[in-house]
Formats: C-alpha cells, sequence, structure tokens
C-alpha cells in the first residue's frame, strides 16, 4: 500500500521537506486527505484477509512494524486527535523494529534506518524518508532478523514491543 497524504493544516511543504523526502508540492496537492488514506489502507488490509469485514480488529496474530515511534505513536496519534478521527483499531499496537535491532545484534541503531541496513550486507532500496522505500528496507531488517545469519541466530517476533493506551 503506498499513498501520500494531502497535508491540509499546513499546506505547504517546506524546502527542509522536500529536499529530505523528494516528496513535491504536486504530489501531495492532488493526494486524499489522511481520513480517506487511512479508509482505503483499512480496505487494502481487508483485501489481504488481515481484518474483520465488519469492524478494525485483527485476523490472526500480526502488527505493525515501524523504524521508531514517531510515526505511529507520536505524528499519527496527534494528527488524528486533532482532526477528530478515531484511531483504527489495528494501530493499537505495533512492533519498533529499532528497539529489537538493538536487542537482537546488540548494537545501537545509530546513523539511521539506510546505515543500519548497509551494517547488515543488505543493500539500502531507494531513497530514504519515502515512506514505501522506509518500510520495505524496514522490512528486510525484519526478515534478515527471522531467518538469522552465520553470526545471530533467528529472531523469534513473539509481541509488540509498543501499544496506545486505552482511552
Amino acid at each position: 500500500f503506498n499513498s501520500y497524504v494531502r497535508p491540509t493544516l499546513n499546506p505547504k511543504l517546506t524546502e527542509f521537506s522536500v529536499a529530505l523526502t523528494g516528496i513535491t508540492q504536486n504530489m501531495v496537492d492532488s493526494a486524499p486527505t489522511i481520513q480517506e488514506v487511512l479508509s482505503a489502507y483499512i480496505s487494502w488490509l481487508r483485501s489481504h484477509g488481515l481484518l474483520q469485514q465488519n469492524n478494525e480488529s485483527r485476523n490472526g496474530r500480526w502488527a505493525i512494524c515501524t523504524w521508531s515511534d514517531a510515526d505511529v505513536g507520536s505524528q499519527l496519534v496527534r494528527e488524528l486527535r486533532h482532526k477528530g478521527i478515531a484511531m483504527p483499531a489495528c494501530f493499537d499496537h505495533w512492533i519498533d523494529l529499532k528497539v529489537l535491532y538493538k536487542r537482537h545484534y546488540r548494537t545501537e541503531p545509530s546513523g539511521g534506518l539506510q546505515r543500519c541496513v548497509e551494517r547488515l550486507g543488505l543493500t539500502f532500496q531507494g531513497r530514504a524518508h519515502d515512506g514505501l522505500v522506509d518500510s520495505r528496507n524496514t522490512a528486510a531488517i525484519a526478515l534478515h532478523m527471522a531467518r538469522g545469519s552465520m553470526m545471530h541466530s533467528a529472531f523469534v517476533f513473539r509481541r509488540p514491543t509498543r501499544g496506545l493506551d486505552k482511552e
């Protein structure tokens, strides 16, 4: 799943954001709103059998996997609260892979996602700070951990590392 989101609070991208992400003003001006994107994302999860058909509850044991808590635990929570949009139930807990990377490889996940991917002998695919690119590279680390290597045994993902407080 991939979609840009049209910013509504601060609709003009800063030069810093454009330089960091490669996302242009034209890309977001024609994008759907956060509410529309969340609805499409929920439908996409359902189409893959990951959510119940009548609500946003998970089918089976799975969790969203992120590289840090910033996107889900901070930014998404604040934006949805500010806009009066309910957080989808499937975002109630997630795996912060950065925490597990440190635990599994016994090294600080310093230098950003790209450096951590490369430290494992993998090739970082794409431009950093693009959501889909970062997701794919985060998945590459998760797979590397799960498969194990000569230096590290296979990691077993047993439970989420983070969650939202129930209100």
